[in-house]
């Protein structure tokens, strides 16, 4: 390990960096200038501690394909041979099919969430790739079939209510939902949107050779048609909620949709989604302790008694969290794996 990684593993995130990263949460891609009023220190400076928290991985802007724009998608749990867990694990992060890689302790020695254009493709992927891994001892893959929370929606929590609303009026209108978008441009500008969220205008016209009139109206449209998402991350390590969780529920079918909407109200989950499969809703939670995966549950029991928690595993180690690899502390490094996209689902061509 060399000096500069152990100083940025133990640094601490002060008040004016969680306020800008939860300012940023809500309005990604915002002028420092319009923040500024709100986070409390001028323009100048936030430009400086985001160009070092970005640089040091602890904390990111990317453009990701939508929910429009993806396909279907499911959680791959893997069982590996002693030993092959890290082999497997680096092999499934450089595939664009697997969006998120977690190893794990519990059940499973991995859990990957992977997406593909259409189910045949995503078959293919689950039971092509697994077959072609060394290692691999068993596999079990759940579709995901309606989210209630994504961790797009999850906030750091520094900010009062008046100043998030503040924010938020910073948040650019929806674009021309109808205004067509080259499928190429699109590509392009995911592509380049992946490994930096917050890249001007005026950059990305340059970089792809085109307008910026043109850049800015096909993003508006993608953003509008839900094909394109901005989103900030923080490296868990550094958020206040160090441990992460993933719980397997079981509901009864007719409860679902309501026992999904209350969950999403716990602060800790960050997804919440219903699965096809032996559970039918999945959570994915942050929390400050490793006693509070306990506590949890007693919450999720009190809040809705007919959930029966059938399994929950705790994330040792995160190795890519959409599209973007991460270092063995949770930092994000320079490595992006782009997202896949699905054109045909694009009814505005």
């Amino acid at each position: 390990m060399t000096a500069t990684r152990s100083l940025v593993q133990g640094r601490s995130l002060d008040e004016v960096d969680r306020r800008m990263i939860h300012a940023l949460q809500i309005s990604p891609r915002a002028r420092w200038a319009a923040l500024a009023p709100v986070v409390g220190v001028d323009a100048v400076t936030l430009a400086r501690r985001w160009e070092r928290l970005s640089a040091e991985g602890l904390a990111w802007v990317a453009g990701l394909p939508g929910a429009a724009a993806r396909g279907p998608a499911a959680i791959l749990e893997v069982e590996a041979q002693p030993g092959a867990t890290p082999q497997i694990a680096d092999v499934l992060a450089a595939d664009p099919e697997s969006f998120t890689v977690d190893h794990t302790a519990g059940g499973r020695d991995l859990l990957v969430l992977v997406g593909a254009p259409d189910l045949t493709a995503l078959g293919d992927y689950v039971i092509g790739r697994m077959r072609e891994l060394d290692g691999v001892r068993a596999t079990r893959t759940h579709l995901l079939s309606s989210p209630f929370t994504d961790a797009g929606q999850w906030r750091l929590g520094a900010l009062s209510p008046e100043e998030v609303a503040a924010v938020g009026r910073t948040v650019t209108a929806p674009g021309a939902a109808r205004l067509r978008v080259d499928p190429q441009l699109e590509d392009a500008l995911l592509t380049l949107l992946a490994r930096d969220g917050r890249a001007t205008v005026a950059t990305i016209a340059r970089t792809l050779d085109v307008g910026q009139r043109r850049v800015r109206e096909s993003m508006a449209a993608l953003t509008a048609r839900g094909r394109l998402e901005v989103r900030t991350e923080i490296a868990r390590a550094h958020s206040g909620w160090p441990v992460h969780a993933w719980y397997f529920l079981r509901v009864p079918a007719a409860l679902t949709e309501r026992v999904g909407a209350a969950l999403t109200r716990l602060g800790e989950v960050r997804l919440a989604v219903s699965t096809i499969g032996p559970y039918n809703l999945v959570l994915s939670v942050w929390m400050r302790t490793l006693a509070d995966v306990q506590r949890l549950e007693v919450a999720i029991g009190k809040r809705v008694p007919d959930v029966s928690i059938a399994d929950r595993s705790v994330v040792l180690r995160s190795l890519k969290k959409e599209g973007r690899v991460l270092d063995q502390h949770g930092h994000a490094t320079g490595t992006v794996v782009p997202l896949l996209n699905d054109f045909a689902r694009d009814d505005a061509r």
